[in-house]
Order: C-alpha cells, then structure tokens, then sequence
C-alpha cells in the first residue's frame, strides 16, 4: 500500500516501533501498542488483550479526545473489557483482522458512567506469532469520523506484528530472567559458585556466590593475584601444584583449600572444574566452588564426639586393669615391707659389711613404697562414681554411634540394617556410659565379619520397648562364638581376638548391671553373634559404679 506522505508516514511508523519494541514488560507493551495505535488511527477507544489459548490475561484500554491519548489499565479484564462472543473464536481462533459497523451495545468497552453510543466501527487485529495468537489490539469509534482507511488497518496490522514479536521477546525474557533467579536461589542455598578461569589470560569471571564465598568485590573480570591473595597462604603452595597438574595432563581438577577474608574469617572451599575452549579460544577451566565450612566442623565434631567416647572406654579399660593389678599385687607388696624391714632388723645386729645390707635393704623399702604410691594413685580410677543419670532417647544413643562406627564398617564392607522402635520411651541412664557399651558391641560386631568371604557382612541394631524396660540387641553375621566360649565370654581376660585383653565386654555387663540392666549373648539359628541388653526405663535408686 503507498502512503500519501511516504517519508514522513514511515519516520512515524518507525519511531512508533522504537516506542513499543523499548518496552521490557507486558504492561508496558500493552500500553505502548494501545497509545501508538491510539495516536496514528485517531480510534476514540481501544483495549489490548493478552491471551494464553482462550485465557485473557492482562487488558489495557485507552480513550482519545482528538490530541493525545490518556491511558487507563483495567485489572482483571473481564471487569472493563469483554471480547464480543461472535469475534472471539474469528479473531483468535482463526486469527482474522475483523473491521464492522455494529450497534453500541455490541462494544468490548464497559463504561458504566456512560451510556453506549446506538452505532460504532469495531477493528480487531490478531497478536500472531509464530502461527500462535498471542494477544488481541481491539479498537473503535463513531462511523462518522470515518477512521478506519485501509491505510489505518495497514498499519495497525505492523504495529500489531510487531508488538507480537515485542511479546514473545518479553515472555523469552522473563523466563531467562526467572531462570537466572531460580541459579542464583539454588546456589545460595547451596553455597556453592561458579566460574571460568582463561589460562592464557589469567583473568576468571565467576557468579554472585563466588564473589560472597571468597569475600571478593563483584567486577568482572577478577585477576589471578587478586584470588591468590585470598587463600590462605599455608594452602596456596598445594593448590598452585594442583592446578599446574591439572593444566599439564588436561584432567579433571579438584582442589580443597582455606580462604581468609578481609576482617580475618576463615572459610573452607572445595572447588572442582575441568578445561575446555571459551569463546575466545583459550583454554579455560570451568567449575563450581563450594563453602564446606559447616562440613568441615560437623566433620570435627563428629572426630571429638568419637574421640571423647574413645577416651571414656579407655579410661574405663584402664580401671579394669587398675583393678586387677590391686587384687594381684597388693598382699606381695605387704609382705615385701614386712620382710625388708625383719632384714634391717636382723642385719643390724652383729654381722660383718652390714653397710652393704642396709642399702640392699634401703633400695627394697624405696621401691616398696614406689609400688605403693602407685596402687594409690590407680586406686583413684576405681572408687565410688556416681553416675550421671538423665532422660536417654535410646535410639538416638544407638544412631549417634552407629554414624560413629559408619567409616569402620565401609572400610569393612559392612551393611547396615535398623529396626528401632520409634514409640520406645526415654530410659534413665548415663548416656556416656551406655552409647560405651553400644559402641563396643558395634565395634565387636564389624572385627567378627573381618574374614567372611562368602556371605554378606550384615550388622543389625534394632530397639524394642515393654511395659517397664527397653532392650537392645546388636547383631552380626560373623563366625559366631562357640558354646565353650560363650558360658565364659563376660569373663575378665576372656577373649576371642588375637591381641584382645579380654576386658571390653567385662566393662560392658558391670556397666549395664549399675543400671539395673542385664546383658547376654544369645543363640543364633543363623550365622553370627547376637548381643542383647535390657534396661529398666526408670531408676529405682541412684546407683554407683563400683568395680
């Protein structure tokens, strides 16, 4: 079609295009498109209609006076603007360009303030992109202003081409940038970043949780000295050579290190990549870094929980020795003073080189009384200690060391299995003591396995409550212990490892018998060991240890 003023029509058609393609957000489309097509058709109304399928989602309607269009925006749409039933399924089914002569009543254009004018010329142009009807631009007015030439509907159908591809830019838009959001949720939930490294450059750019987790100012890109001066300098030595490593084989890389913030905080990262061409064509390594910190310290407290418990059985060990060494060694110790001192005695009297007696006799009352000193001080381990008794969640005792005992049984090919009654009341106990004793039947457990080859190394701790106690039972599917064993396995000295002291399980019953409990082996139909112990959910009296 030939514009009667061709350059000018075109510079303002231009301009209206710069004017709607400007707009990054559906609103504002919605009202660029209604004012420009407002503006150019001289339309006394008009709305702009978004549509999913058949769903309209947003409206836009305007009114010209003749000079310059003011914009109103009704929400929701159906409040202010109806589509007429018959041009619905023409206009955005099979996506026609509709211009009518109808009466007023027939307008899209609800004004309750105004009454419907008797006669008015309708257009509806089809929002089309991609053979997909993505939206409606509806306009109309009196038939005496004679508005809409076939010149008008030419150009309201660009501005509507346009608008259309305008939408679709926005839609693209704003999934990228919903996309983008969800990234950067998800790496801050996970403390994790990434980057991209240009070996030949030197220079890495990286995303926002990056710049947060190695405390860095977010400009792009970040020169190399300015990471390396963030690690800690006790670690940049091992990550320069593992990054070297990297880059000369072409491997995977992965490197954990320790990076210093600028008010002094320290923070463990662990970052992993692997090299391929960036845009440019050098080589970069590409990756993610990760806070680990929490790990880290979860690690350390999972090692001293582990290392307090550690101590306790060895302390507890070392009061069965102490014990032992008391009951075998105190009478002869007596007798030793006794005889030195009936020596002095009978060698004082009139022998010959006496001088050489008394300090052979000296040297026996000294060490004598160096033994002693001893007893004294092992006897400190075994006397009287009250116990520490408090409300125990029996099965959280018995997870907190099985995540204890979890390195040892991977090392040991060991599965576990649980079956722990989660309605089983709290019982009163010194958990210290008790997780003791779960802790060595676990322990037990998994060396029992050690040399089965040809069936499944299975430990199975399992809880189950009664009226007035809770039991326990921790089970193997190792060698088993043989009946002669068994009537002598609590036995002190008792034991079946090739460098055991037979003290473990010793430790384990008498501690078990201060709470009022009982612990026996019991005997499997199965392959393996079975260890069970009852516990009295209340404590008549408070008890002592006592060995």
């Amino acid at each position: 079609m030939r514009l009667d003023d061709e350059p000018h029509e075109l510079e303002l058609i231009a301009r209206a295009f710069q004017t709607i393609s400007r707009e990054t957000s559906y609103q504002g489309l919605a009202r660029a498109l209604l004012e420009q097509a407002l503006s150019h058709s001289k339309a006394e109304r008009g709305g702009v209609l978004l549509a999913a399928g058949r769903e309209l989602l947003d409206a836009a309607d305007g009114r010209s006076s003749g000079e310059k269009a003011e914009l109103f925006v009704s929400t929701p749409p159906g409040a202010e603007f109806q589509m007429p039933s018959d041009l619905s399924e023409r206009v955005l089914g099979q996506r026609e360009t509709i211009l009518r002569q109808t009466g007023g009543g027939f307008s899209a254009m609800v004004d309750p303030l105004a009454p419907p004018a008797r006669e008015i010329t309708q257009l509806l142009v089809p929002l089309v992109h991609q053979e997909r009807t993505i939206g409606v631009l509806y306009l109309e007015s009196s038939p005496e202003c004679a508005t809409f030439t076939p010149k008008c509907v030419w150009v309201m159908s660009m501005f509507a081409s346009q608008a259309a591809v305008s939408f679709e830019s926005v839609r693209l838009f704003e999934a990228l940038h919903e996309t983008n959001t969800w990234m950067i949720r998800g790496q801050e939930i996970g403390q994790m970043g990434s980057y991209r490294w240009n070996t030949r450059t030197l220079l890495s750019r990286g995303s926002r949780e990056v710049y947060r987790i190695l405390d860095l100012d977010q400009v792009n890109p970040v020169p190399f000295q300015t990471f390396r001066d963030r690690v800690h300098p006790d670690d940049l030595p091992g990550l320069e050579r593992a990054l070297e490593q990297a880059l000369s084989t072409r491997s995977p890389f992965g490197h954990e290190y320790r990076v210093v913030h600028r008010n002094g905080t320290i923070r463990h990262v662990l970052a992993v990549g692997q090299f391929d061409v960036g845009p440019t064509g050098d080589l970069e390594l590409e990756g993610i870094i990760t806070d680990v910190t929490a790990q880290k310290a979860a690690e350390q407290a999972l090692a001293d929980t582990r290392a307090e418990l550690g101590r306790a059985a060895s302390l507890a060990s070392l009061g069965e020795i102490a014990g032992s060494i008391i009951h075998e060694i105190n009478q002869p110790l007596t007798g030793i003073l006794l005889s030195a001192e009936a020596c002095l005695q009978w060698l004082g009297q009139d022998p010959a080189r006496l001088g050489e007696a008394i300090k052979s006799a000296d040297r026996i009352i000294k060490q004598g009384c160096r033994a002693d000193n001893v007893i004294t001080a092992l006897k400190s381990l075994v006397r009287h200690t009250q116990l520490k008794l408090a409300p125990v969640d029996i099965n959280e005792a018995i997870e907190e060391v099985l995540l204890l005992s979890k390195r040892e049984m991977e090392l040991g090919g060991v599965t576990l299995r649980t079956d722990l009654d989660r309605a089983a009341p709290k019982v009163e106990a010194d958990r210290v003591q008790l997780q003791q004793v779960i802790l060595n039947l676990a322990r037990n457990a998994i060396e029992a396995m050690a040399d089965i080859r040809v069936r499944a190394r299975v430990l199975t701790a399992s809880s189950a409550a009664a009226s007035d106690h809770v039991s326990v039972k921790i089970a193997d599917t190792g060698v088993g212990i043989d009946t002669a064993t068994r009537d002598r396995i609590f036995d002190a000295m008792c034991t079946t490892k090739k460098d055991g002291l037979g003290l473990g399980l010793s430790i384990c019953r008498k501690i078990i018998a201060v709470h009022g409990g009982r612990l026996w082996v019991e005997e499997n139909t199965m392959p393996g060991t079975t260890f069970t112990f009852m516990l009295p959910i209340r404590q008549r009296v408070q008890m002592s240890v006592r060995n």
